[in-house]
């Protein structure tokens, strides 16, 4: 008999004041997802009512709380709000319908439009003004928040006034001109990431991912029917891989990822620079996932006529914090988009029954093998960053799968 890694410890959902609970017998699917490109998590579970007929007095907005562990008590869930009800079927004295789920801080930044100043004076760092200003501050998040592990911080400031912003838009804009602490200067590559994950929300450089420490390997093509011998401590075996997409070039060169040209207008002292960027370049400097060759068509790029993408834009650098590297603040912020674009280089997917423990914001070890031989597969295998996590259950088969969605900024080794 397989065994189970599904356990679903406790199922509330409060309706006018009442506390109704929902059992394993009337939850017939579960769907749980992070993403590395979402603010928060998402639910989706399909309940049949025929013990306490709670379908027919869902009305919107009711508050959830789930808790579901695994065979090794690792656990996901949380304090959720019903923003729609879908699929509602009535057949005679059994409903069913489909509860869409969301967090209290995704309902409350729907809410709030903000006309605001932020970072008066000189500015405040933009990890300050994330978490302190806006998740502590606007939302009142009740959601953990990990300021050594999961907050990265920021060497620039900003002080800006938002145009009737929701806060999440307002973190997604000051993300993509976030520069890290640690690779502030000359180099420095701006661009983070801000997501939840099962432990809370995240604050991070693409750039961190890279010095990040691998909390498991994965390997494919060796996959047992047991469920314990599949996903041991730190070591996966699975079945297969899809590679999604590898090398997007066409998007790349209407984004200018490879060989761009931006003009700019500092309003502080009126300089006008022209900035060039192209790829060989900047690979070099960048922190990476993997060592691996840098690709060979990079070469067709390595001229200053052949800039795929013009853009023009107005800065004023006295918004940000003064010192040795503010005269190059305005090339780091025109790199941000080009870096994300990087960190999604290859993207791949797998698929597995087992523990809960990997999270969204993870950094894995691929090891890939091909041909009857089982040679080692170099371009396919490497560090990859988890960006997401779907978990599904199904009542029929009793058990809770995942799907996982990798990326990679470089060649594998």
């Amino acid at each position: 008999m397989q065994q189970s890694n599904f356990q679903l410890l406790t199922f509330n959902i409060t309706i006018d004041g009442e506390i109704y609970s929902i059992g394993v017998n009337q939850t017939l699917y579960v769907k749980y997802v992070e993403d590395i490109q979402s603010a928060t998590k998402r639910m989706e579970i399909q309940i049949t009512d025929s013990e306490t007929a709670v379908c027919s007095k869902l009305r919107g907005m009711e508050q959830v709380f789930l808790e579901i562990a695994d065979h090794k008590d690792n656990l996901i869930g949380g304090y959720y709000v019903i923003y729609d009800i879908q699929d509602r079927v009535q057949d005679g004295s059994v409903s069913k319908a489909t509860l869409m789920l969301c967090t209290p801080d995704f309902i409350n930044n729907a809410a709030i439009k903000l006309s605001k100043r932020f970072g008066e004076g000189e500015g405040k760092t933009i990890d300050e003004i994330v978490v302190d200003d806006i998740l502590g501050g606007v939302l009142q998040t009740g959601v953990s928040i990990d300021r050594e592990n999961n907050i990265e911080k920021t060497f620039n400031k900003y002080s800006f006034v938002s145009p009737f912003w929701c806060p999440f838009t307002i973190i997604s804009w000051l993300a993509s001109k976030s520069v890290p602490v640690k690779g502030s200067g000359a180099s420095a590559s701006a661009g983070y990431a801000f997501f939840e994950n099962k432990f809370g929300y995240n604050f991070k450089s693409y750039d961190k991912f890279a010095r990040d420490p691998v909390v498991k390997t994965i390997i494919v093509g060796n996959q047992s029917k047991e469920l314990d011998e599949n996903d041991e401590e730190d070591i996966l075996s699975i079945g297969s891989i899809r590679v999604k997409s590898s090398t997007d070039v066409l998007k790349g060169l209407n984004i200018g990822s490879y060989s761009s040209n931006v003009m700019t207008v500092d309003l502080y002292n009126m300089n006008y620079e022209n900035i060039k960027f192209n790829i060989n370049k900047y690979y070099d400097s960048v922190e990476l996932l993997n060592k691996g060759k840098k690709p060979e068509y990079f070469k067709n790029f390595d001229k200053d006529t052949s800039s795929t993408r013009i853009m023009s834009k107005i800065v004023d650098t006295a918004l940000f914090s003064q010192g040795t590297h503010t005269a190059g603040l305005t090339k780091q912020l025109s790199q941000s988009s080009l870096r994300e674009k990087l960190f999604y280089n290859k993207i791949l997917e797998i698929e597995y029954i087992g523990k809960f423990d990997l999270t969204v914001g993870n950094v894995v070890q691929l090891n890939t093998f091909k041909g009857r031989s089982r040679d080692f597969d170099e371009s396919n295998s490497g560090k990859y960053v988890i960006a997401k996590v779907e978990r599904t259950f199904y009542s029929g088969d009793d058990r809770m799968g995942t799907a996982l969605t990798l990326v990679t900024d470089s060649p594998g080794s």
